[in-house]
């Protein structure tokens, strides 16, 4: 079972940082993501995605805080701290140190041409997808033993895993040329961050196996420079 919600700018993305990487709930003020997973219980968010060989990651490598914020918070390379500072140290402007971590168009340029006055968009950052598993395999896995429970929590990973891969390689195109009219399938493939879950939102806690997967809105175009666009949500 798949559901699909957007993230958008704002105070949006925060609710993904702060609540569905730590667990659906609601991370301690002060509390290192890091520290709170392990305190839960829970393992930590994982890239996936081909799209990551483009940014220099690779597919199981850890999610930090500030890589999400920096990629799904101001649409920037997830090591763009380190770019940055490159950068500088090579002379580069702060403007144009910067403007070298941006995945695309800037955020801030966002503005809508339907009012006289330039009014802020509210972009898409990403989607948000969640995978549960169907009811039947859902209960098997809440009242299995270990056995069980482990053989479908690897079924969950393949299909999770299969429908990602299917989503990048047939589904997902980019607004490209002619204004954004026109479409062409991405480059690489997508970009996601993967978080899974043992239980449900609800306040008594009810065991419910699921995954997160927050899917960046850039990708690249096939394009010979390689240029960043907006997924066509």
């Amino acid at each position: 079972m798949l559901s699909v919600a957007k993230v958008q700018r704002r105070n949006a993305w925060r609710y993904y940082v702060r609540g569905v990487a730590f667990g659906d709930g609601r991370r301690p003020v002060g509390q290192s993501l890091k520290g709170a997973l392990e305190k839960a219980g829970l393992p930590p968010g994982v890239w996936m995605g081909r799209g990551l060989a483009a940014l220099g990651l690779t597919a199981g490598q850890t999610v930090t805080e500030r890589q999400m914020e920096l990629v799904f918070g101001q649409l920037r390379h997830p090591d763009a701290d380190r770019i940055e500072r490159e950068l500088l140290a090579e002379g580069k402007s702060p403007a144009k140190a910067r403007r070298a971590t941006v995945l695309g168009r800037p955020i801030e340029h966002n503005r809508s041409p339907k009012t006289d006055k330039a009014k802020e968009c509210i972009p898409w950052l990403g989607m948000h997808l969640v995978f549960r598993p169907p009811p039947t395999a859902h209960i098997a896995w809440a009242l299995g033993d270990d056995e069980t429970r482990l053989v479908l929590e690897l079924c969950q990973d393949i299909a999770r895993d299969k429908a990602l891969e299917w989503m990048g390689d047939a589904v997902a195109e980019i607004r490209w040329k002619g204004g954004g009219k026109h479409r062409a399938r991405v480059k690489d493939g997508l970009i996601v961050a993967v978080f899974r879950h043992y239980e449900s939102r609800a306040a008594e806690s009810k065991p419910l196996l699921h995954d997160h997967a927050l899917v960046s809105i850039r990708a690249r175009r096939p394009d010979d420079k390689g240029t960043w666009g907006n997924l066509s949500a």
